[in-house]
């Protein structure tokens, strides 16, 4: 019997949480029997997703204008016909409206994975589609796809982001990474992974102060930076005015990187929301919760739980990340002693091992699947 052949489209293959969802969940269909196609834009996972033997179509799903949404059917429509794909499985709403009008041609099921609260003026709800079954990654999200968009909540299913356990691991070996990142100092390395767009790029440059304030305290502190974007050019000239302020390379700014998961086992601390924070925790490593829709503060053993609601992102709590609150937070970190450090991490690490498994993430999700082909 011919294995079941999937089509997951995002906007890109840079990177970001959903499209690192994306290539860690089409890896576990594949060793679930699925056939596995993605089409997006492109990025730096293409490599990736080839060396898993994953073919990828590179199309204009970050684009909606309408000659490009227009070439984007087209092509999904063929891709549908011509690879024999059993269902689609879309993760924005670009790629969403796009595969949705492509599959109603083909005749296939859609589904969808609402990663985050969509914007939802009428006009965009109007281009919003949500497929036959729509998958969210936490309550918050679920409440909101109910209360904005109106979806059912028959339709709707909870999972989890899944954190590849084997890749986030505490026991990599880095050595020549953390040579490479402290430096001579042998210092503590404080690691921020984000995009550095609009929305994202002002965390980095509180963190960027945030460090330069601490400096004179905490001489041996290391800020890097991970991550691209079109206000890159205004976090780097940030970094290089507090590095000179500090007279030491305080701030290093690394760009796109696929080798998360080694800086992270390489740093002392991270800072970041959602899939970030989870796949620190994984790597057992202590998370500030600071990111565009809120601020967190320090996780704490006691705070587990109740992030779970909005994904570890802190929006719940309508806070904003600024210099002085990641100064008390980066500043209650290090005054921890060594022991409340390491003890934390074992319980981050066993926290997400026991909740948030990638193969467990994959499994439910290919459950949904075989719900909407039956």
């Amino acid at each position: 019997m011919a294995p079941v052949t999937v089509l997951l489209t995002l906007m890109g293959l840079g990177i970001g949480g959903a499209e690192t969802h994306v290539v860690v969940l089409a890896g576990h269909l594949q060793d679930l029997g699925y056939r596995v196609l993605i089409a997006s834009s492109g990025g730096a996972y293409e490599e990736t997703v080839a060396r898993k033997g994953i073919r990828h179509y590179r199309l204009p799903l970050d684009n909606s204008r309408l000659p490009a949404v227009i070439h984007s059917v087209a092509a999904i429509r063929k891709i549908i016909q011509s690879e024999n794909v059993a269902l689609v499985h879309a993760h924005a709403r670009i790629p969403a409206f796009v595969s949705d009008l492509a599959r109603r041609f083909a005749g296939v099921p859609m589904i969808t994975t609402a990663h985050a609260m969509f914007a939802a003026e009428f006009h965009l709800r109007s281009l919003s589609r949500w497929g036959e079954k729509t998958i969210v990654i936490s309550s918050d999200i679920k409440e909101y796809m109910i209360k904005r968009f109106g979806v059912p909540e028959a339709n709707i299913i909870l999972i989890h982001n899944g954190i590849d356990l084997e890749m986030f691991n505490p026991d990599l070996e880095v050595d020549d990474l953390v040579r490479e990142l402290k430096g001579d100092n042998n210092g503590t390395v404080i690691v921020y992974i984000s995009r550095l767009d609009n929305f994202l790029a002002p965390v980095s440059i509180s963190l960027i102060e945030a460090c330069g304030r601490l400096h004179a305290e905490f001489p041996h502190i290391r800020l890097i930076i991970v991550g691209d974007g079109k206000c890159a050019g205004e976090v780097a000239a940030r970094a290089k005015e507090v590095n000179a302020g500090s007279g030491a390379e305080l701030v290093r700014l690394l760009g796109v990187r696929t080798d998360i998961n080694r800086i992270m086992a390489a740093g002392d601390l991270i800072v970041g929301v959602s899939r970030v924070a989870l796949e620190a925790m994984a790597t057992g490593r202590n998370i500030i919760l600071a990111g565009g829709e809120g601020y967190g503060g320090l996780v704490s053993e006691g705070s587990l739980p109740l992030f779970e609601k909005d994904n570890y992102t802190g929006r719940q709590f309508k806070n904003q990340a600024t210099a002085s609150n990641l100064v008390d937070a980066v500043r209650e970190f290090l005054y921890l002693p060594v022991e409340s450090r390491q003890q934390m991490e074992i319980k981050l690490r066993q926290y997400i091992v026991e909740n948030y498994s990638s193969v467990k993430m994959a499994r439910d999700t290919a459950r949904v699947y075989q719900a909407v082909l039956a």
